[in-house]
This record gives structure tokens, C-alpha cells and sequence, in this order.
């Protein structure tokens, strides 16, 4: 479809997403705007950025890819 600014600002909902766009210097959109004028609104509203991932117990092995280091190591020792 063509649209950019949708597609972004979906991708923007996962907190790692945001930090990464706003780390490299082109804030996610907000409520439709966009570059410069976004990253005062995000500013102004703090509230609505996205909250980070709580890791708790076995997801930490599941998201840190722990079972894939895990098998490589023990493909590497036989």
C-alpha cells in the first residue's frame, strides 16, 4: 500500500524499535507527525512512549537466545 509513516509507526510500538529510531536520530511518528516536529510532541508527552519488556525468569533464557548458545557449544565440543 504504500504507506511509510503507518508501517513505521506500527513497528515503533515495540519499545527496542523506538529507542533504536530515536538513537539514530529520526524519532517514531507521532499522531502523524513526523521528524522534528515528532520528537518535540514525544517530548512534550512522555507518558505515551512505549514501556520496556519486563524479562522474567525462563523468558530470559527464551529472549536472550540462551538455548541456540547453549547448542552451538555442545555442537562445537563433538
Amino acid at each position: 500500500m504504500g504507506m511509510k509513516v503507518a508501517a513505521v509507526a506500527t513497528l515503533c510500538q515495540d519499545r527496542r524499535v523506538f529507542d533504536a529510531m530515536w538513537h539514530a536520530g529520526t524519532p517514531c511518528p507521532y499522531e502523524g507527525k513526523i521528524g522534528e516536529q515528532a520528537k518535540v510532541a514525544w517530548n512534550e508527552n512522555p507518558d505515551k512512549i512505549p514501556k520496556p519488556e519486563e524479562i522474567k525468569g525462563d523468558d530470559f533464557y527464551k529472549k536472550t537466545g540462551f538455548g541456540a548458545l547453549l547448542g552451538a557449544l555442545l555442537f562445537l565440543t563433538f
